[in-house]
């Protein structure tokens, strides 16, 4: 197979998945009336806004935010309609839990009343405001600059503790009418730090994407969940994920409560922390390509044709070859790929495999099967 072949994760194959849109969710009627749903009307001037902007407590380019860039005449109206006080359709805010505001809905509009704050550009071809052309705010009359900054805007601000799946719902109505969004580029705005950062260093290692084979698509942040999903299983099979009461997280059959979550714990972590989880990242990648060279994460082959890579495999055999030693790998390794082998030709387990369409619905029943093929291992060699 050439090298150079893009392929599909197994089960990732299309953006209406489940496991990638909410609409789709299944039970999500059963979780809507038992919600905490906290979204309360907020009013800021645009002056307060540019404030918590500059300050770093209002985020403006999460992922989901995906339109093109304004040009200035449109961003000239913009201004030019708020000079004459004709009020502007609703904002969506996201909340989060440290206080922080996250831009779901206004980002062009914000982020052109900011750029004009800072004098990034004249106004252009304004039709009423004529005397306005070709003015930067520094050159306006001073009751208009404060005209603009004292302007209110309305914000529907979505607050905690509402959960991610309603929130991701939300988001999804918002920006409705171009690509449906998922939920890994959502949850990458909501919970940007440590968390996003890390799973940016990993999917850019090159050990990565060796074992890999360049194989998985950045397209829709399908590279970030599959590696968050890794740390995720990783921390909770070790028995490090746990919430701000130091009480034990579980994984309980919802992959995106899980995986928030496992974002949350992420972005308190500090920098010692940080690095273990990228050293065994490392190690389990060498790991796999050491044992299955090009195979790594994948069923066994059923013909000439090189099976996708997937996810809950790479949930599995990442976090088994955490539990070994390189060097440990190099000198079995033809041992424990006939033992490994011997697990991926069940048919227990292939049934689940297919029977699960990556909603991770069996992980738990999985990752026992795993346990026991460790223990093999360790007895065995």
């Amino acid at each position: 197979m050439n090298e150079g072949y893009i392929e599909e994760l197994e089960n990732f194959t299309s953006e209406s998945d489940d496991f990638l849109t909410v609409r789709n969710r299944q039970d999500i009627d059963n979780i809507y009336p038992e919600a905490n749903i906290k979204v309360e009307r907020d009013q800021y001037s645009i002056f307060e806004l540019n404030r918590k902007y500059q300050k770093n407590q209002l985020i403006l380019d999460p992922e989901f935010q995906r339109e093109a860039v304004w040009k200035k005449e449109q961003q000239s109206e913009l201004i030019e309609t708020v000079l004459m006080g004709i009020p502007l359709p609703v904002f969506y805010l996201n909340e989060t839990k440290e206080g922080k505001l996250v831009v779901v809905d206004g980002k062009q509009r914000l982020t052109t009343f900011f750029a004009f704050f800072n004098n990034d550009f004249k106004l252009k071809n304004l039709k009423i405001l004529r005397q306005c052309n070709d003015l930067k705010f520094k050159d306006l009359e001073e009751k208009l600059q404060a005209n603009l900054e004292d302007f209110q805007i309305i914000a529907q601000v979505i607050k905690p503790p509402t959960p991610d799946r309603i929130m991701f719902d939300i988001f999804d109505r918002v920006n409705r009418g171009g690509t449906s969004l998922n939920n890994q580029e959502m949850r990458n705005a909501l919970y940007q730090g440590k968390s996003t950062e890390l799973i940016q260093a990993l999917i850019n290692s090159e050990k990565f994407k060796k074992v890999t084979c360049n194989s998985i698509n950045s397209t829709r942040m399908k590279d970030r969940y599959l590696v968050l999903r890794f740390i995720s299983f990783y921390l909770l099979n070790e028995g490090l994920l746990v919430d701000d009461n130091n009480n034990f997280i579980d994984y309980k059959n919802d992959i995106d409560e899980f995986l928030g979550k496992s974002m949350e714990f992420l972005n308190k972590r500090n920098d010692e922390e940080i690095n273990s989880i990228k050293r065994n990242f490392e190690k389990t990648m060498q790991n796999n390509l050491l044992i299955f060279k090009d195979n790594a994460f994948r069923r066994l082959p059923s013909g000439e044709r090189k099976n996708p890579i997937n996810m809950i495999l790479f949930d599995a055999f990442g976090y088994l070859f955490t539990q070994f030693d390189t060097s440990f790998c190099e000198l079995n390794k033809v041992k424990i790929k006939k033992m490994c082998y011997e697990l991926l030709a069940n048919n227990h387990l292939n049934k689940l495999l297919t029977d699960d369409r990556g909603r991770s619905i069996v992980i738990t029943e999985i990752f026992k099967m795993f346990d026991g093929l460790k223990v093999r291992i360790n007895n065995d060699i």
